[in-house]
């Protein structure tokens, strides 16, 4: 009997080690499994947060641009105040001029940057003072959609106007 009870006892081992093996390695499996999944997750996370990047850093070059537009009255103007070492340069369109200007993604002005900002400047009558329709958009390197895109407009004065009359209250 103690031969039959040791070979058992020899069997109920084996048998817990080689449970204690499967386990371990479906354990491994769902280990490696959920590694992945994660791994997957953050580097989509990543991804997201570098486009959310581009897209914040767009609207803040979208708003300042717009302000310039605001401030300026006429493409001369607006160029003078968007440019810098060189990264601006005005083009015709069949209704109006276009300034395309330049910046690196820390949106310092750049030639040869990977934002590129395009303000257009479209009077909407030949009068002393018109309104001027301006549309800012902002690629992001040589993509042909852009990121973001801000139509203004803006009432442009003529130079040295003055009323006829000065009313005294």
């Amino acid at each position: 009997m103690s031969k039959n009870g040791g070979m058992s006892k020899d069997r109920g081992k084996r048998r817990h080690v080689t449970s204690f093996y499967l386990e371990t390695l479906v354990l491994a499996v769902v280990l490696i499994a959920v590694i992945l999944v994660l791994t997957r997750m953050f580097a989509f996370s990543a991804d997201l947060s570098d486009r959310a990047g581009r897209l914040t850093r767009a609207v803040h070059l979208a708003e300042n641009a717009a302000e310039a537009v605001a401030a300026s009255d006429g493409m001369d103007t607006l160029r003078m105040l968007l440019e810098e070492d060189g990264n601006a340069q005005v083009s015709q369109d069949g209704t109006g001029e276009i300034l395309q200007i330049w910046y690196d993604e820390e949106m310092r002005p750049a030639s040869g940057g990977r934002f590129r900002v395009e303000v257009s400047w479209k009077p909407e009558a030949a009068a002393a003072g018109s309104l001027v329709g301006s549309t800012v958009s902002v690629y992001w390197m040589e993509e042909a959609e852009p990121l973001y895109v801000l139509d203004t407009a803006v009432y442009t004065h003529a130079q040295n106007h003055l009323p006829d009359e000065t009313y005294d209250r």
